[in-house]
């Protein structure tokens, strides 16, 4: 049987671009900038899902802010009747320029995707890496969301669940957030772009999405990170675990 990989879709660790005028297209309101941006980033996420020493644990970390594309959306996204599809127009009463570049914007976003379709292969587990502020819930330590649909697994849903447990973290299942990134499903940008992109195509994966609430890693008023070694000590050798019978999990 073919190796399996581990994809990484990591999409708000960055706070690249938001104020640049053609992409980003924000003011630089402080305001803006302590209710959205530093509330609403997935700081460090990057750093916190990335093992080095496993390399069939591939990660893609999105370059720009949510706030400039946020690929955790469809196109024709729900949320886009409130401003914030894959391009925020509108965040928490703030208002961003209309003079952005769409179609760029957009091209970005199915970029990303792209980048995802090309490498997962079948059988591969593509784990959502997310955070989310301590004041959604303060009795979660991790949240594991998951679809209900051909991504579903629960023997993956209840392994990361039971690992996470057996470190000590409160874990939760689709709360506070649910569901999980499936970029096969629902993507059809025909007339956006000209990357020949098939929406019609589907590959036998499956995902799931790891929510870590950010009390136990940082300090969320001062955006740093926690320095405490036994925690990261503890999390690390936890994820490793969690990547390793993931691997070796026969989907």
């Amino acid at each position: 049987m073919e190796k399996k990989d581990i994809i990484l879709n990591i999409p708000h660790s960055s706070v690249c671009g938001i104020f640049d005028s053609r992409l980003g297209g924000w003011d630089r309101n402080p305001h803006f900038v302590n209710d959205c941006v530093n509330k609403w980033t997935d700081w460090y996420t990057d750093l916190l899902f990335s093992v080095p020493a496993m390399p069939n644990v591939i990660p893609f970390v999105f370059e720009y802010s949510r706030f400039v594309v946020d690929v955790e959306r469809l196109y024709n996204d729900e949320k886009g009747k409130e401003g914030q599809g894959i391009i925020y127009t509108n965040f928490d009463g703030y208002k961003r320029s209309e003079k952005i570049d769409r179609r760029k914007l957009t091209n970005i976003w199915e970029t990303h995707c792209m980048k995802i379709l090309n490498r997962i292969k079948e059988n591969d587990i593509l784990i959502d890496c997310h955070s989310f502020p301590s004041e959604l819930d303060k009795d979660c330590d991790i949240c594991v969301g998951f679809n209900d649909d051909w991504s579903f697994d629960g023997r993956i849903v209840n392994l990361i669940k039971e690992e996470f447990e057996k470190s000590g973290y409160k874990v939760k299942l689709n709360s506070p957030y649910s569901n999980s990134i499936i970029p096969f499903k629902g993507y059809n940008v025909s007339g956006i772009s000209d990357s020949g992109y098939n929406p019609s195509y589907k590959t036998n994966y499956k995902s799931v999405m790891i929510e870590v609430n950010k009390k136990i890693y940082m300090n969320e008023k001062r955006l740093t990170l926690e320095r405490n070694q036994r925690q990261w000590m503890r999390w690390f050798g936890c994820l490793e675990r969690i990547y390793k019978k993931l691997s070796e999990l026969n989907v």
